[in-house]
């Protein structure tokens, strides 16, 4: 077992040595291709060389510090970098600079993603609605990041409809299938066919979550009850 992730791991590094020595040779044949400095970053990234990757951004960035696109996608590459590495006020810094209106959804939607990362749930519910209510490639995402900050907040049915909405799209979603499931066991109702379709898809990734599954339930029931609490005062003031 030992040898044969020993090996594995060997292939591996093979693997990203050739694509890193093809991506510098793009990068030496085309140097204002700011998209060959995107890649080469991201796969990085991927690696889980995040200082390199930082490094790379950073310079490119300078490189192109007169050219406002190439500019705009190299600091989208240095904020995932950064969310990448847990560093997320950082990363913050570099999506909020972005002015390219093809990126600024995809920027809006890492903004949301850090703020939920830290737990501020109400931040990343104000982007996310943002770019869940925009149409276009990152509405999906979005509406699943607003029905994981709803539910995080616990407001589990104003989050089962934005996970509704993913699975109007999207209904094989493993992510938003397992929290439809929770919500209707929370509320007491039936959430089997959610649970088995999130099964269906990730199997794997069932058995991890369902292990959880008292957990999580008894702090959504705690944070629902706050919740109606909440409701019930603001009732009373008016």
């Amino acid at each position: 077992m030992a040898a044969k992730k020993a090996h594995e791991k060997k292939q591996a590094t093979q693997k990203l040595d050739r694509s890193v020595k093809k991506l510098v040779k793009a990068i030496d044949q085309q140097p204002k291709n700011a998209e060959n400095y995107y890649a080469l970053g991201m796969l990085l990234t991927d690696a889980k060389e995040y200082q390199q990757a930082e490094e790379l951004f950073k310079r490119a960035i300078n490189f192109f510090t007169t050219e406002k696109l190439a500019t705009d996608l190299l600091l989208y590459g240095l904020g995932n970098v950064l969310y990448a590495d847990g560093l997320y006020t950082e990363a913050q810094q570099y999506f909020k600079q972005i002015k390219q209106k093809k990126l600024k959804m995809s920027a809006y939607l890492m903004i949301a993603q850090t703020e939920y990362a830290q737990d501020n749930y109400q931040q990343a519910l104000v982007f996310g609605l943002t770019v869940a209510e925009k149409p276009g490639e990152n509405q999906i995402a979005g509406n699943l990041l607003v029905g994981e900050s709803l539910l995080a907040l616990g407001e589990l049915k104003t989050a089962a409809v934005y996970f509704d909405r993913v699975l109007q799209v999207q209904p094989t979603d493993f992510q938003a299938n397992f929290q439809r499931g929770i919500i209707e066991m929370v509320l007491h109702r039936n959430g089997s066919k959610f649970f088995e379709q999130a099964k269906q898809s990730n199997p794997q990734k069932f058995i991890q979550q369902q292990e959880r599954l008292t957990d999580i339930e008894r702090v959504l029931v705690a944070k629902q009850q706050r919740s109606n609490q909440k409701e019930s005062g603001n009732d009373s003031k008016q």
